[in-house]
């Protein structure tokens, strides 16, 4: 027994030590290429979070100036300025034209917490223009002037111009940083400039933003307007050689860091993030740290498991010879103690028992299951309509600014858009007549209709028997959507869709082809890769949540294919059972 029981041992060792000697063999020659490709990735992955968040905080700045630009640069607008500012002596009217125009800019400047104040002015003798600090004011009687030279230096340039300065309101307080945007405004009778709007930007309030959204320590960033910082976490000279390159090293006093560049989608601007190398370096130092101290422990803990487990195994061994040598030997058996306490009896014995409990186990795991797909389904259908609500109250409020009282296509997309909540909001039945669904979609083509100025057609295809037949609620809308987002809304021209609906003996094909944009092999390769996540991914969130429910609801008996062609269109086919 003394011998078996070393075997046991011997052999154990070697089951648990030869894989975790195997395992650090393994790790020790992979571990520095693993760790530097992983803290590659991680940087670039956090590098294009914040790349993405950048962008989102200056589109904000420029889509105020976009609206101030949109308020303010119309015909009538222009006019009513152009008579206030000529004269110096106010009437009843213009004291109300003031008020309605000041409204104008005193909404975004008192709502944003980032612009400082809100200039407009429109070319005139007397030296007045609109602020949204004091309203109506004159060049001699207001503290910032320095955006007037600049103005009449730049009359000819229709683009937005920006300009750091420094404003200071009182003489006892600091003068303070602003970034200041310029939008002249033209009049279509002339091709002059006929005035400017002026919006400041605190500047440390943008370079605060931009620090809190830094993921390393001393992390910076930068933002650059034709090779010049605008803003910046760190007062940071780059050359023009950096400028030109997405990646370089930096070196500022005693840190080096590792630079990456990347330019706006939609502005001449220039996004630089600046990471410490010893930063960078401090993943993979921890990663070792914590390395060895697994290797370390998985050691002990084998050398631990193989004395347990040998002794355990000893003991049952013992046991077992013992029964069958009484058995052999016609003796009565030995005594086992209690069942709790004997292992091998406890399992025998209990077999039946298990077997019942396990069985009992499935049907609650797949009473669970079911449950789960209920649940997902209901809220992948509940995440189909904020998606497009939003979308269209805003296309409505923009309507509803350039109409005026009467009836109108407002009245229209609203009729549209109350059967379209009713409908997307009742849920009682999952599963709708096709004709129900129909209708439901045609309401939303509607109000796209109207939104892009009938920019698109849309033919339907189907046989009058199939309106009976029995679709999944909110079907057809997703796919619509991203034909008309992801592929009319970027083409040129008119564009059409076409709605085929058949039924194949007990299948249902529905396909959606659109003449847009369509998608290049890595964009269509990516489109369809999201189909097949686990996780809801950030775009093509409509064909992700139809995908999806096809096959909660029908499992392998459904099909989903996508296929494109760039600038010949997409098509979206859909098969499931009747």
């Amino acid at each position: 027994m003394k011998n078996m029981k070393q075997k046991f041992f011997l052999k154990n060792l070697l089951v648990f030590l030869v894989p975790l000697s195997v395992s650090v063999l393994i790790l020790g020659t992979l571990s520095v290429y693993v760790t530097q490709k992983y803290v590659e990735g991680e940087v670039r992955r956090n590098n294009l979070n914040l790349f993405f968040q950048i962008e989102k905080t200056t589109e904000l700045i420029f889509n105020e100036m976009e609206f101030l630009s949109i308020s303010l640069g119309g015909v009538d607008v222009l006019y009513q300025l152009d008579k206030i500012f000529y004269t110096r002596t106010l009437t009843l009217e213009n004291l109300y034209l003031i008020e309605n125009i000041k409204n104008y800019i005193n909404a975004p400047a008192n709502a944003r917490p980032y612009i400082e104040s809100v200039y407009v002015y429109i070319n005139n003798p007397h030296g007045q223009f609109l602020t949204s600090l004091y309203g109506l004011t004159r060049f001699d009687q207001f503290h910032d002037l320095g955006w007037l030279e600049s103005y009449q230096n730049n009359q000819d340039n229709r683009k937005i111009r920006i300009e750091s300065r420094t404003v200071q309101r009182y003489r006892f307080e600091q003068p303070v940083r602003v970034t200041t945007f310029y939008k002249n405004l033209y009049s279509p009778l002339n091709e002059k400039s006929a005035g400017v709007i002026v919006l400041n930007i605190y500047t440390e309030y943008i370079e605060r933003q931009l620090k809190a959204i830094a993921m390393y320590p001393d992390q910076h960033i930068l933002i650059l307007n034709q090779g010049e910082v605008i803003f910046g976490t760190r007062p940071i000279s780059l050359s023009p050689e950096h400028s030109a390159r997405e990646t370089f090293t930096l070196r500022d006093h005693e840190t080096e860091y590792i630079a990456v560049r990347q330019s706006s989608e939609n502005r001449e601007w220039d996004y630089v993030i600046l990471t410490p190398k010893k930063a960078m370096n401090q993943i993979p130092s921890r990663l070792g740290m914590i390395t060895l101290s697994a290797v370390l422990a998985a050691f002990a803990a084998g050398l631990l498991l193989t004395a347990y487990f040998t002794g355990k195994n000893v003991n049952h061994i013992r046991n077992i010879i013992s029964i069958i040598k009484s058995a052999e030997n016609n003796q009565p058996l030995p005594r086992l103690g209690s069942v709790k306490n004997d292992e091998y009896g406890f399992i025998i014995q209990n077999i039946v028992k298990n077997f019942i409990e396990q069985h009992y186990l499935k049907t609650q795991l797949n009473e669970k299951k079911y449950r789960l797909q209920v649940l997902e389904l209901k809220s992948l259908q509940s995440q189909l309509n904020p998606h497009f609500l939003f979308n269209t109250l805003e296309t409505i409020y923009w309507k509803a600014v350039r109409l005026t009282g009467q009836p109108n296509e407002v009245n229209q997309m609203l009729e549209y858009l109350s059967d379209l909540l009713k409908y997307s909001l009742d849920q009682a039945d999952r599963v709708v007549p096709f004709g129900k669904e129909i209708n439901h979609t045609m309401n939303y083509i509607n109000i796209q209709k109207i939104r892009y100025h009938n920019k698109f057609d849309v033919i339907w295809e189907y046989d009058e028997k199939i309106l009976q037949c029995g679709v999944l609620k909110l079907l057809l809308q997703p796919i619509v959507e991203n034909a008309i987002y992801h592929g009319i809304q970027e083409r040129e021209g008119k564009g059409r869709i076409k709605i085929k609906i058949m039924r194949l003996n007990d299948t249902i094909r529905i396909t959606v082809i659109d003449n847009g944009k369509g998608m290049s092999p890595q964009e269509l390769r990516h489109a369809r890769s999201l189909l097949d996540r686990e996780t809801e991914p950030e775009k093509h969130i409509g064909l992700y949540n139809t995908c999806k429910r096809l096959k909660l609801t029908f499992g392998d008996r459904c099909e989903f294919r996508i296929r494109s062609k760039p600038w010949w269109g997409t098509v979206v086919h859909m098969e499931y059972p009747c």
